[in-house]
This record gives structure tokens, sequence and C-alpha cells, in this order.
């Protein structure tokens, strides 16, 4: 990990377009989700649902999806709560293709996407009823920061909605992460069932790359692979509240 160059947008956007152009991670990320949601995590269609659960509340409020990536699974959980979005992300490539992907889906709600810090995002106070982060919050430099920025945005008694990993290296404790943010109701899962699945194709990535030489997409994850799959890590779903 350490030769691995520093998560900037510029990585970002680079792994956005190898994303894009490949079709080994779109068969193998989107075997079980809806085909607009495209996504580049590890989120799973009934992580999707249960995230919909949560969010359900924010119907006919807004939702701001955090280091939202290329968009499609902010823009499917906005489009299952009945709910406006605002995604932000520091990758100008992730909010372009974004963009694109929230013109040519139709909706009959407010989308706005913008390129920012995620611990300092210019939005306005309390402007959202929810707030969701999948698989970033783990790569972020200035977690306590995210933390204190998604207080902030949200109206009191919203919910924020977090998927990532915990292990020594990034992300040990997301409970007290949470905790420390301010926010109350406190809920950290484990996801067993969703970390079997990311190992499995993490596994795959490995025994395929050699035969796709040329998909870059590919050839990034069968490299993070080599890193990932020999740590311990606990695949979480958190919870919390901001007080009302």
């Amino acid at each position: 990990m350490a030769d691995r160059p520093p998560l900037s947008p510029e990585v970002f956007d680079a792994a956005f377009r190898n994303a894009d152009e490949s079709n080994w991670l779109k068969r193998a990320f989107g075997a079980d989700l809806p085909a607009d949601v495209d996504p580049f995590s590890f989120i799973t269609a009934d992580g999707l649902d249960e995230i919909a659960a949560i969010l359900s509340e924010c119907r006919g409020g807004a939702i701001l999806d955090l280091g939202c990536g290329r968009g499609g699974p902010g823009l499917w959980l906005a489009q299952r709560v009945g709910a406006d979005l605002i995604g932000v992300d520091f990758s100008p490539v992730g909010v372009e293709h974004a963009r694109s992907r929230a013109a040519h889906v139709g909706h009959d709600f407010h989308v706005h996407y913008l390129v920012a810090d995620a611990a300092n995002t210019g939005l306005p106070a309390a402007c959202v009823s929810g707030a969701v982060c999948i698989d970033a919050i783990q790569l972020m430099a200035n977690k306590a920061g995210v933390m204190a920025e998604v207080y902030r945005v949200l109206t009191p008694g919203g919910a924020a909605v977090f998927t990532t990993w915990e292990d020594a290296d990034h992300l040990a404790d997301l409970a007290a992460l949470l905790e420390g943010g301010g926010f109350v109701g406190i809920s950290v899962r484990e996801r067993t069932d969703w970390l079997s699945r990311e190992r499995a194709l993490f596994e795959r990535a490995l025994a395929d790359a050699p035969r796709f030489p040329d998909d870059a997409g590919l050839q990034g994850l069968a490299e993070e692979a080599h890193a990932v799959l020999p740590k311990k890590t606990r695949r979480v779903l958190g919870v919390a509240t901001k007080p009302r």
C-alpha cells in the first residue's frame, strides 16, 4: 500500500474513467443490481434496499450522497425514497459522470451535484434530511471533519448512513467516530455476507486479470486485491441520528 499514489482527485478521475470503460467491472459489480446503478463500490442490492428503508422518512426532503462518485447508488436511492438529491465528490470526472447519468435517467425530483471536499461542502446548514456515504469514509483523510460536516448539513432528527470497512490502518471504530461527531442512536452492524461477496469479487479479479490485460479497471481491482485480501477487516453498516 505504501507504494500506491495518494488518494487525490486525480487518482479517482483516472479510476472513474477506467471503470466507465471496463466491461469486466460492469458485469462483476452490477450482477445483482439494477442496471442504472452501475456502482463504483461493493454495495449490494439488499444493501441498497436496507439503506432506502432507513432513509424512508426523507420522502419529500433531500438526501446528501457524500463521496457520490459516478452517482448511481445515490440516484437510485433518491428515486426509491422520493427525495431530492445532492451529490458531492472531490473528483471532477466522477461528478461529470453523475451529472450525465442523472440527465439520462428520468426523474421527477431535483438533483444537484458539486465538486467539493467532503469535510467542507459549502452547503447551507440543516439543508438535508438524510445523508449517505457508501464505501468512502475509510478513504477520507479528515474523518472527524467529515463527520462534523454531515452533522452540520443534516436537519435535527436526520439520519446518517455509512457503509465501510473497519481495520487498523484506515478506520478502526466507526461507532466511536460517529459518537465523536455528536450523533446519537448509533448502530454499527457487521455484514459478513457483504464481505464474502467482496472477497469473491477480488478473487475473481485476480483470476481474470491475466486474460484481460487491456482492461484498466480490472487491472486496478486486481492490484487492490493483492493489498486487501491478506488484511483482516470488518464490513459494516453504520446508522446514526442528529439529535432533535
